[in-house]
């Protein structure tokens, strides 16, 4: 790498501490708060999905399913976000080290991948593990076996399933046309950082809620 190449290099990891950290405390924070609103409406609006689930069996009351639940999931949530995070930084470095320059754009790929991983990656394999088994299981009165008995469990475990599936696309859509088509705006521009951030834990949320659905439509056997 010639000295041009490394003052860019040096000039993108300053400018990313300058923006720092500190500066993201806001943004995180708001999407972090947005995020445990939607699930705890989710969850108090389909308390008998997390019985029939069985969140926290063994470790708390029945009557407290559903409090475990939001706990696990938005733990879950929580923590793929810092899992995006640290595989971002990880890959960036890795990045660096087999001769590629530390830039915006460098660092704009290795978030990009890490983060189709991320929507991507937990789903597909559940998929490969559960998939066809669960296709395998019959479905012809479903919805109406919920509603006559678990009528709160439906809308999630039904009417939104496809739903919540489907979610991470247009999250992904909105994370990466702004991480990608307003230039170097996510850098400094909090309004951005912010969207970024609810999106990105937007998406982790769909993930952790498509696995619940799935694991409590493995667990009843239906």
């Amino acid at each position: 790498m010639n000295r041009a190449e490394g003052s860019v290099g040096v000039g993108a990891a300053r400018g990313a501490r300058s923006s720092g950290l500190p500066g993201l405390v806001g943004p995180i924070l708001i999407a972090v708060v947005v995020v445990a609103g939607v699930l705890l409406v989710v969850v108090e609006s389909s308390k008998s999905a997390w019985s029939l689930l069985g969140a926290g069996r063994g470790f708390v009351p029945e009557e407290y399913y559903h409090v475990s639940a939001f706990v696990l999931v938005l733990a879950t949530t929580v923590g793929q976000a810092v899992g995006w995070a640290g595989g971002s930084a990880l890959l960036f470095h890795v990045m660096t080290l087999v001769g590629v320059r530390a830039t915006w754009t460098t660092a704009r790929i290795a978030m990009s991948l890490v983060y189709l991983g991320l929507s991507g990656g937990p789903l597909f394999v559940y998929h490969v593990l559960y998939g066809q088994w669960l296709l395998g299981l019959p479905r012809t009165g479903l919805g109406e076996w919920l509603g006559a008995n678990y009528p709160d469990a439906r809308w999630l475990l039904v009417d939104a399933h496809d739903l919540v599936d489907l979610s991470p696309i247009p999250l992904g859509v909105i994370f990466l046309g702004v991480l990608w088509g307003l230039g170097e705006g996510a850098q400094r521009n909090r309004v951005l950082q912010t969207i970024l951030a609810l999106a990105l834990l937007g998406t982790s949320l769909a993930v952790a809620l498509s696995i619940g659905i799935h694991s409590t439509l493995v667990h009843i056997r239906l």
